[in-house]
């Protein structure tokens, strides 16, 4: 779970990014974040999920349409592509666990 939940973060982040967001406001806001009470998960994905909307809505893009090309991208990729950049991530700190379940890659 923690695995999935920075791989997530890493998403958003890179997102936020690709927005042109103040790194220097998103370290805040993790500070503001964790300052506060832990959310519910299921409450929290369903908050992502919206707000995942919004903003493709807000570029001009489909979001459905996004995730079918990324999904085809990721799969055309060979395993060991994704080995090399989990051993860098995990080289870096980023790791929280020796997953051995697919799912936790």
């Amino acid at each position: 779970m923690q695995q999935r939940g920075i791989r997530l973060a890493e998403e958003a982040i890179e997102t936020a990014q690709a927005c042109g967001c103040d790194p220097a406001m998103l370290h805040r806001l993790i500070d503001h974040i964790y300052a506060k009470p832990v959310g519910e998960l299921a409450q929290e994905l369903g908050g992502l999920g919206v707000t995942l909307l919004a903003l493709a809505e807000a570029a001009g893009l489909g979001a459905d349409e996004a995730e079918r090309r990324e999904v085809q991208r990721v799969l055309a990729k060979p395993l060991a592509h994704f080995a090399a950049r989990n051993a860098a991530k995990k080289a870096a700190g980023f790791h929280t666990s020796a997953a051995t379940d697919p799912a936790d890659r």
